[in-house]
């Protein structure tokens, strides 16, 4: 399934730790936020973010562009 795509921001459209969110949400959520800034900062992708935003149906985290 492709990443939902909107003007600012990147997310994927399920969650990639289903499997544990249920039961551990705050822990799983937590741990997939900093997967993916670490993935950011590696990258070194400039006026890119990943943000802890849950909503339904939908991963936990972010990617937003904070410039441009």
């Amino acid at each position: 399934m492709k990443p939902a795509r909107a003007t600012k921001e990147i997310r994927l459209r399920n969650c990639p730790f289903h499997a544990l969110v249920d039961q551990h949400k705050k822990l799983t959520c937590s741990m997939n936020l900093a997967l993916i800034e670490g993935v950011v900062s590696e990258l070194d992708i400039p006026g890119v973010k990943a943000a802890l935003d849950p909503r339904p149906g939908m991963c936990c985290v972010a990617l937003r562009l904070t410039k441009g």
